[in-house]
């Protein structure tokens, strides 16, 4: 036994050593940190021919067009005379470009760490005509200045102990996201430049915006700050104020009356616009770490919340809030769903972009029936954001697949009026 035991001892200590010294392939993804010079940021912006949809985001509603961001890129300009038959009719080139916001003729854009102005009197001929540097932040900087403006994912393969695989060792290095700028894939009420709004001067966008206005006022969010622009002269924005809204990262900005609705992973922040220039926070309703847009409709605010990637939970729900005390938002009930993104209220109705699930229809006249009353669901692609368009019986809809657009005049039968796919 005695022999057995020195045998046995000898045969882990070697084995041991072999597993120490033994090397093996391993195959991760890694991130790569992207600089560019702001000359390159801060090119002629100018716009080209129309370009296919890749990685389509915001989308926003002007006049007769359709704004469709361009993840980073640029802006689609669309003609919708025709919901029909939508057709792609220039590119607006502007380098990391996610959000967009339009009062009168002035197009507000985010130019990775500027904001830009940019006339659109002649829409084919848009005109920069003002830009404020420096207004976001950036996320860090090399040795010769460049700005951090991404993370690329890159494939490796290398050499390594086998001891390491398996302990966490070349997992995918989290930084939020492989884009570091101010989003990654626009909000709505009465003359605030959103859904259910009666300013005409003003456009619409989705509930998935980081810009809004309201009034004489552009508020835009970064990932931890809300940002106030005088815009009453259009072609001159001034920034008033820079308040910190939470050490979490900020999502969405929604504005209702005279009250800002901010989104972020740990919860909704509810802002007083009574003075523009200087907006003040009144509540906070707390969730689960979980990202959250936020559609507002009388006295109710509706949430969704969501899991993956940067949204750190497996929480999937709408929630409804009661803010008749602004003071003090109190949870009604939640609604369990699939992955739900971007949603708008019309009519009662709930229009929910839902993840992989697709597009779902709701009757919302009863607050704690949402979830049994669904009207309407085409789940044969992947929804991001929605409108309801305030003028007609039209929604929008945008996903990783394309922007679909549907006939809602009777909501639970809802024609698909027509389709712009991406360019795999």
């Amino acid at each position: 036994m005695k022999n057995i035991s020195i045998i046995l001892f000898f045969a882990v200590f070697l084995f041991s050593c072999a597993k120490d010294s033994c090397t093996t392939k391993y195959t991760y993804v890694k991130y790569e940190p992207v600089y560019k010079s702001t000359t390159e940021i801060r090119h002629a912006i100018s716009m080209g021919a129309p370009e296919a949809l890749v990685n389509p985001g915001k989308i926003y509603m002007f006049r007769s067009y359709l704004l469709v961001n361009e993840q980073f890129k640029g802006i689609h300009f669309i003609d919708n005379s025709n919901p029909s038959q939508p057709v792609r009719v220039g590119f607006l080139k502007i380098e990391g470009n996610l959000d967009m916001a339009v009062k009168g003729n002035v197009l507000y854009a985010d130019n990775y760490i500027d904001l830009v102005s940019i006339d659109l009197s002649l829409p084919m001929q848009p005109q920069l005509v003002d830009r404020d540097m420096n207004v976001f932040p950036n996320y860090g900087t090399d040795d010769a200045g460049n700005i951090l403006v991404a993370y690329v994912e890159k494939e490796v393969t290398e050499d390594v102990l086998c001891s390491q695989v398996g302990s966490g060792w070349g997992a995918p290095i989290n930084q939020g996201g492989p884009f570091l700028a101010m989003s990654s894939q626009g909000a709505a009420s009465m003359s605030t430049g959103s859904q259910g709004r009666s300013d005409a001067s003003v456009g619409v966008g989705g509930s998935m915006a980081r810009f809004t206005i309201n009034g004489d006022y552009l508020y835009t969010v970064d990932q931890t700050n809300l940002h106030s622009f005088d815009i009453s002269n259009t072609l001159n924005p001034t920034e008033t104020s820079n308040v910190n809204v939470s050490w979490s990262a900020i999502e969405t900005i929604f504005p209702y009356q005279d009250k800002l609705f901010i989104g972020g992973n740990a919860g909704m922040f509810i802002f007083s616009v009574s003075n523009p220039s200087q907006p003040v926070q009144l509540s906070e309703f707390q969730h689960a770490n979980a990202c959250d847009p936020v559609f507002v409709e009388g006295n109710r605010a509706y949430v969704t919340l969501r899991s993956g990637n940067s949204c750190q939970n497996f929480t999937n729900q709408l929630d409804v809030v009661d803010i008749s005390d602004i003071n003090n938002p109190t949870l009604l009930v939640s609604h369990p769903m699939s992955n739900p993104h971007g949603l708008s209220i019309k009519n009662q109705k709930l229009y929910l972009c839902d993840g992989d699930a697709g597009l779902k229809i709701f009757d919302s006249s009863d607050d704690f029936q949402i979830a049994n009353r669904l009207l309407f669901q085409d789940a044969s692609y992947s929804t991001y954001d929605v409108i309801a368009s305030p003028f007609q019986d039209l929604l929008l809809v945008v996903g990783k697949d394309g922007l679909t657009q549907y006939d809602i005049q009777n909501p639970s039968q809802a024609v698909k009026l027509s389709t712009i796919p991406v360019q795999r």
